[in-house]
C-alpha cells in the first residue's frame, strides 16, 4: 500500500464516482445497481484512507483489508477500461491476481 500516493487514491477514487449514474435519476433494478457499486466504491476508499490515516502499530492490522480494497476499487474501475479518461497511471494493483485462481496471490507488480 505504501507505493499507492494519494493522487492515485483520489484519481481513482473520481474517476470510477463520475462514471456511476445518480441512483436519485433511475428507477427499479437499475436504481439498485448504482447505488450498490456506489456503496461498494465509498467503502473501498474509506478503507484505504483508514489504513493510511492509522499508526504505524496499528497499520499491520489494517493493511491486509486496505490492500483487498483498492483491488477491488481497481477492478471496479476496469469496467471503463476502454474509456479514453481511464487513470490507468493510478490503477495499479498491488498484487497481480490469477483469474483461475483469485484467493493465490503472486509479487506485486512492477510499474
Amino acid at each position: 500500500m505504501e507505493r499507492i500516493t494519494e493522487d492515485q487514491i483520489a484519481q481513482l477514487s473520481g474517476f470510477v464516482f463520475a462514471r456511476i449514474p445518480d441512483a436519485a435519476l433511475l428507477q427499479g433494478e437499475a436504481r439498485r445497481a448504482a447505488t450498490a457499486l456506489r456503496l461498494a466504491a465509498t467503502k473501498q476508499v474509506a478503507a484505504v484512507r483508514f489504513h493510511r490515516a492509522s499508526s504505524p502499530e496499528r497499520a499491520a492490522e489494517t493493511e491486509l483489508h486496505a490492500t483487498a480494497s483498492w483491488n477491488l476499487l481497481v477492478a471496479l474501475a476496469q469496467i471503463w477500461h476502454d474509456h479514453p479518461e481511464f487513470p490507468a497511471d493510478a490503477a495499479i494493483e498491488t498484487f497481480e491476481y490469477d483469474s483461475e485462481s483469485p484467493l493465490s496471490t503472486t509479487e506485486p507488480r512492477e510499474q
